[in-house]
């Protein structure tokens, strides 16, 4: 809330094209933060703005707690240069993990979570150095406005970034549900493969648009 304020401070004209955070202000994204890193199924890491469809990627398994592969369907939201205001949330090791906040997570005893409802005390699992599932405390949550969100689609539905296990879902608070609604993109992804789109393609996919 503090940090709205400022924003709100620092440009009250919210329709003046040239206030860097006005988006921060008047809209509520459903994304990660672009300088976040996914970890790929062959151990490498990469920038989560340059994910491309069908790169086989690390996700949570949230039935036997492990980590599996996955793939990238698409990008549900892209907006490279836009400014947004997430929760940052770090474990007792340091990990950090900024998310808006509308955005869910699993936890260990409350199954999944949006960022805006993670608190100190909570465990969140996290792949630690060997690539084991574990779970961490987390230790502080916080506000912080950063440019760029994107917010990927992967077949199972979740993935890690910056080594914590995450949903790639938002808003409805039922993981199981988003995950349900976007069935038809996953079926169109397993008749045809990886799509055509790029990250190139700035805004917000046009599937999600029409529900």
């Amino acid at each position: 809330q503090e940090i709205v304020s400022l924003a709100e401070n620092c440009c009250p004209e919210r329709n003046n094209p040239n206030c860097p955070i006005r988006d921060t202000v008047i809209e509520e994204q459903r994304c990660f933060a672009a300088d976040s890193l996914v970890t790929l199924a062959n151990g490498n890491q990469k920038s989560i703005a340059n994910l491309r469809s069908g790169d086989s990627l690390l996700a949570y398994d949230d039935k036997t707690k492990k980590i599996l592969s996955t793939n990238l369907i698409t990008m549900l939201d892209f907006q490279p240069q836009r400014f947004a205001l997430f929760k940052q949330v770090t474990t007792h090791t340091g990990r950090q993990l900024s998310l808006t906040s509308a955005h869910l997570i699993p936890t260990d005893k409350h199954g999944y979570v949006m960022a805006k409802n993670i608190h100190t005390g909570m465990n969140v699992y996290v792949m630690n150095d060997d690539g084991i599932l574990i779970t961490e405390t987390v230790s502080n949550v916080s506000d912080v406005v950063k440019q760029g969100y994107v917010a990927p689609l992967t077949v199972e539905g979740t993935l890690i970034v910056n080594n914590v296990a995450t949903s790639c879902y938002a808003t409805i608070d039922s993981h199981y549900i988003a995950h349900t609604v976007l069935a038809p993109m996953r079926w169109w992804y397993s008749l045809f493969g990886k799509s055509n789109e790029s990250n190139e393609m700035i805004g917000v996919h046009w599937f999600p648009q029409m529900l």
